[in-house]
């Protein structure tokens, strides 16, 4: 008999966008430092060469904070951001008082979505679905309920159609010009017992036996004690395109309504069975991420087929306060990180499996998955682009940084060919929030996360001054941190 070999699905080659100019710099460096040359050798030919070198001094202070960079920023991005966390210290924005007896008198959303309006229609298949807008940049979120099917028990081929059919999704997507993004966010949280206790209702006769009702009683009551379930989501993130569009919130729903049930579809063909959320769905995912203490009351109610009464307004938290490195908001502390680098090399389609799968250590966890599509013009310039700068890198770059080059010119070689092929180009990135009773201990909580995105070959980084955006960029609901960042491009090293 002979040993046939099975070839693995393996993903990976990825690189991170970066203009190259001179010397490895980033482009922006390159033409800086190219206008600062020129202008010492005007001063040298018209003032004199003492002139000329307090100016080169000038310059090289003025471009060494954006020369070198440090977990991807540079040294004004770092500047910039610290002196908006101290404005923001100053002024006491990073404290937010709500409810009854404040001067809102609502429990409003905090920070970057807090101008944001909530909207409810129904789509071509006649669901019911809830469209979050953001007024600042005409943007429309709706989420869609995932239930993954999972790979358990599944052949590899089936795993791999459902890959390829996610991919296939996210090149349709990318085709409309008017798709910011989605979100996939995987949520793991305590169990409360209420689905189950109206499960045994449901399956419990009145006519049955004293003990076999007492017996199931009891077992509602003691099987979810420290037992963590997990909870999926699905956000997409519409730019309005029209001016119709960015005016009346009722002709983006209507052009959202006709495209709701392909998304379902396709989400099916991946093996993720998925239906739009309602109102007040989206109402109490959101209060139960502020709020951790009502989700027992939300869940006891959506089980009786109640409504729960709550509009937009209640959806956020009576209290948060903003610090350095976490958030504390109503009675709990939530710490964000973010993804520095994506996982290195190769990975199979379970690389994150152990990151989004429940834990008893990190009990509410969520973890999300930004992707935001090129349309297919723009992923045409982009991998020329990153190819491009790819040689230059290679011609420039010396020693041990030369090897890494090289296999950069290849991975991106590698995408020119795929997308001329007709994959689409994504960019991507991750957030992970970790939420536990306050008083806990952060650097245990820590040192778990990292441990787990490390299995996950991921690298990630705390969100330092800016937590609370973090938080509700990680809840998929339409915050966008690329599009709403408040720190100038000019001072990237891109």
């Amino acid at each position: 008999m002979s040993a046939q070999t099975v070839d693995e699905r393996t993903y990976g080659g990825w690189t991170r966008p970066r203009r190259e100019g001179m010397w490895g710099m980033g482009w922006t460096v390159s033409i800086a430092a190219f206008a600062a040359v020129v202008i010492a050798l005007l001063v040298v030919m018209v003032v004199g060469l003492k002139a000329a070198a307090v100016v080169v001094v000038i310059e090289l202070a003025v471009l060494a904070p954006l020369a070198h960079s440090r977990g991807g920023r540079t040294g004004y991005e770092r500047a910039l951001l610290m002196t908006n966390w101290w404005r923001t210290l100053l002024r006491r924005e990073n404290i937010y008082l709500a409810g009854i007896f404040s001067r809102l008198g609502t429990c409003k959303l905090p920070g970057l979505m807090a101008t944001s309006k909530l909207y409810e229609s129904t789509d071509a298949a006649g669901y019911r679905f809830a469209m979050i807008h953001m007024p600042g940049h005409h943007a429309y979120t709706v989420l869609l309920r995932c239930w993954p099917q999972g790979a358990r028990a599944v052949d590899q081929d089936r795993i791999d159609a459902w890959v390829a059919a996610w991919s296939g999704l996210l090149v349709t997507v990318g085709e409309k010009p008017d798709v910011e993004a989605l979100t996939v966010v995987v949520d793991t949280l305590p169990e409360t017992g209420n689905r189950l206790a109206a499960e045994v209702n449901a399956l419990t006769r009145a006519d049955a036996p004293e003990p076999a009702r007492v017996m199931m009683a009891q077992l509602a009551a003691q099987l979810p004690v420290e037992t963590v379930r997990m909870e999926s989501w699905l956000s997409v993130t519409f730019k309005a395109t029209t001016p119709a569009r960015r005016k009346d919130p009722a002709e983006q729903a209507e052009e959202v309504a006709r495209r709701l049930p392909l998304i379902t579809a396709a989400l099916a063909e991946a093996g993720v069975r998925a239906r739009p959320m309602t109102g007040e769905e989206a109402i109490a995912l959101l209060r139960r991420a502020w709020d951790p203490a009502s989700e027992a009351d939300l869940e006891a109610v959506a089980e009786n087929g109640e409504s729960h009464e709550l509009s937009w307004d209640d959806a956020g938290p009576i209290f948060h306060d903003e610090k350095y490195d976490r958030l504390l908001h109503d009675g709990v502390v939530s710490v964000s990180w973010e993804m520095d680098l994506p996982p290195e090399g190769v990975v199979r389609e379970k690389v994150l499996q152990r990151l989004l799968a429940p834990s008893d250590q990190l009990i509410r966890k969520r973890v999300a998955i930004v992707y935001r599509p090129h349309s297919a013009g723009d992923a045409a310039q982009i991998v020329d682009g990153d190819y491009k700068d790819a040689l230059v890198a290679e011609q420039t770059e010396r020693g041990v940084g030369s090897a890494t080059a090289v296999m950069r010119v290849r991975a991106t070689e590698a995408a020119r060919e795929e997308q001329a092929r007709g994959h689409g180009v994504t960019r991507f990135g991750a957030l992970i929030t970790v939420t536990e009773p306050a008083g806990a201990d952060l650097p245990a909580l820590e040192a778990i996360t990292k441990d787990l995105s490390s299995q996950a070959r991921l690298r990630i980084r705390r969100c330092y001054r800016y937590q609370a955006a973090a938080f509700s960029a990680c809840l998929g609901a339409g915050a966008l941190l690329p599009q709403m960042a408040s720190l100038p491009r000019v001072v990237s090293e891109s």
